[in-house]
C-alpha cells in the first residue's frame, strides 16, 4: 500500500483554503496561547500558591488551637478525678506545673542586646 503524496509546500491543501490561511491562524492562536500561559505562570500561579499556603496555615493554626484547648480541658478533668479533694486541688497542681514550666523557659531565654 502506498500513502498519498503530500502536496508541494507552495500549494495549500484543501483543508487550509486559499493562501494557507488556516496555517497562519493556527500559528497566531498558538502564539497568543503561549503568551497567555507564560503571563499566567509568572503572575497568577505564585499568587495562587501563596493564597493556598495562607489558607492551609490558618486551617492548621485553628486545628492546633482547638487541640490545645481540648487537651488542657482533658488534663484538668483528669486531674480533678485523680487528685482527691475539690477542683481547687486540680487548679493548684495545674497552676504549679505551668508556673514551673514558665519559670524554666524564662531562665533559658537570652537577653536582648540594647542599642
Amino acid at each position: 500500500m502506498s500513502t498519498p503524496a503530500a502536496p508541494p509546500s507552495g500549494t495549500p491543501s484543501p483543508e487550509e483554503g486559499p493562501e494557507g490561511r488556516n496555517d497562519w491562524a493556527t500559528a497566531s492562536i498558538d502564539r497568543i496561547v503561549d503568551v497567555v500561559e507564560r503571563l499566567r505562570s509568572v503572575t497568577t500561579q505564585p499568587a495562587i500558591t501563596g493564597i493556598r499556603a495562607v489558607v492551609h496555615g490558618v486551617f492548621v493554626a485553628f486545628c492546633l488551637v482547638a487541640a490545645l484547648v481540648l487537651g488542657s480541658i482533658g488534663v484538668f478533668r483528669l486531674l480533678d478525678v485523680v487528685i482527691p479533694g475539690e477542683s481547687w486541688s486540680a487548679h493548684l497542681v495545674l497552676g504549679a506545673t505551668l508556673f514551673t514550666l514558665g519559670a524554666w523557659f524564662w531562665s533559658r531565654r537570652t537577653p536582648r542586646s540594647r542599642p
